[in-house]
């Protein structure tokens, strides 16, 4: 049974780091002209200074995680509890027919994801990275071959998928995973 009471969602690719947009709230080289005394009076100015402080604390946020990430390894982050036999049962047999989980270095259901299967047996997942075509072009060319829409996306070879976050148990289903002996 799982530990976690609910999943996060699956994560989108439309506002991943690949596919960011530009705001402009100003005219270029007026800046300066976009604070004003009389704008700061009241409520309103209140909410454009903290949306604006917001929006830069995102960035910086983004940025550092851009750099942390920078390595080119798949760096969803190592989960901190120890493999159970069942979750190493479970990816041995997800490597046996060829199962494949697709996700990205930014997303947090892929790492609520990887933390399911325990330190050891995360490190043995089929995994490919999809959100560090830079780094890992033959990944994120995996990636769209498979025509991976959300992450985590897992892929059979039969071309079964599954999108979001899958329990264990739900893994072991999907999967028809033997029962042990």
């Amino acid at each position: 049974m799982s530990q976690f009471r609910s999943n996060p969602a699956p994560c989108s690719m439309e506002g991943s780091p690949n596919d960011l947009r530009v705001l402009k709230f100003a005219k270029p080289h007026s800046s300066a002209s976009m604070v004003r005394p009389q704008i700061l009076k009241g409520n309103h100015g209140l909410k454009l200074w903290l949306s604006l402080l917001t929006a830069m604390g995102l960035s910086f946020s983004l940025q550092a995680a851009k750099t942390r990430a920078g390595g080119g390894a798949a760096t969803l982050g190592e989960p901190l509890k120890t493999s159970t036999r069942e979750q190493l049962t479970l990816v041995r047999h997800l490597n046996t027919i060829g199962a494949v989980f697709y996700g990205s270095w930014s997303c947090p259901a892929c790492f609520f994801q990887k933390n399911l299967f325990g330190q050891q047996a995360s490190t043995m997942l089929n995994y490919v990275e999809c959100g560090k075509p830079k780094q890992l072009p033959e990944q994120s060319a995996a990636c769209v071959k498979a025509e991976i829409q959300a992450y985590p996306t897992w892929l059979l070879e039969d071309g079964q998928r599954r999108e979001g976050v899958q329990s264990i148990e739900e893994l072991a289903i999907w999967t028809k995973m033997p029962p042990n002996p």
